[in-house]
């Protein structure tokens, strides 16, 4: 499924879904800024992609992080523009990894394409001038797009969806995830663009919940930890029982790694 929405005179929202009993699982947003389109959606809305293709003049395409919710429709658009990502994401775009069945169905499979570009420090869009800024912690090597004069921020998954976050992935970096929201929160914004919850105007208590959040739960963990409880003890604790698909999941998302990540893990000086 795929829904485009105006968000301003500049700035439309891409929505893409996969449809359960007629709902979409879960709304993931690219945005479209003139001719120039940030990151690429879900493969199981590759056939409205070509929709898209036809009915607006992409350009560029500009890709925050290699996870599959997010150039899924690379495969339809790239023959007509240009694409670009951090220079550890070629390789997953170019031969993207099989997924388990579980996020072929909620995202579909994606398929790869021929070549890509190493992301610029900086570009332009007609009037618009962008940064582009490291945002590490929900992938080591995301990046999101900064243009300060309007104060927006095109931030991919750097904020987390979830006000009150328990699961994790493995490679997630939970230390380095509230530096990078501190670092954001810094920023002069008006409109945060978020990869899940879509538009965000006037962000900043949106994040300070995130932050303070974790940062909270982080030193529960490690008191807890400091009086001999193990991970499994901790997660029991702690009260949280993960949902019903995580187990569908097969390892790739646990309760497990977020405390692990607030025991073991540090945020790198950027």
């Amino acid at each position: 499924m795929l829904v485009v929405e105006d968000f301003n005179d500049t700035v439309k929202c891409i929505k893409t879904a996969t449809i359960q009993d007629g709902e979409p699982i879960m709304w993931v947003y690219s945005y479209l800024a003139h001719d120039v389109m940030f990151d690429a959606g879900c493969a199981n809305a590759a056939s409205d992609f070509k929709r898209i293709k036809n009915e607006y003049d992409i350009s560029r395409i500009f890709i925050s992080h290699a996870h599959e919710d997010h150039f899924g429709g690379l495969s339809v658009l790239a023959d007509k523009c240009e694409v670009f990502a951090p220079k550890l994401a070629h390789d997953e775009l170019m031969h993207p990894t099989e997924l388990d069945e579980f996020f072929q169905f909620v995202w579909g499979q994606p398929k790869g394409i021929q070549s890509v570009n190493d992301m610029p420090k900086s570009f332009q869009v007609q009037e618009l001038n962008f940064k582009v800024i490291e945002l590490p912690g929900h992938h080591q090597h995301m990046v999101g797009f900064h243009e300060p004069e309007k104060g927006w921020l095109f931030s991919a998954d750097a904020v987390p969806l979830p006000s009150k976050k328990y699961i994790a992935m493995p490679d997630e970096n939970i230390p380095m995830m509230v530096d990078t929201m501190k670092r954001i929160s810094e920023l002069d914004l008006e409109v945060l663009f978020d990869a899940h919850k879509g538009p965000i105007i006037d962000p900043q208590e949106h994040i300070k919940r995130r932050i303070d959040y974790l940062t909270e739960t982080q030193q529960r963990v490690r008191d807890l930890n400091r009086k001999g409880m193990t991970v499994k003890e901790i997660v029991a604790e702690m009260g949280w029982e993960g949902p019903w698909y995580l187990g569908l999941t097969e390892g790739r998302f646990g309760i497990d790694f977020l405390v692990k990540s607030m025991l073991h893990d540090k945020a790198q000086e950027q």
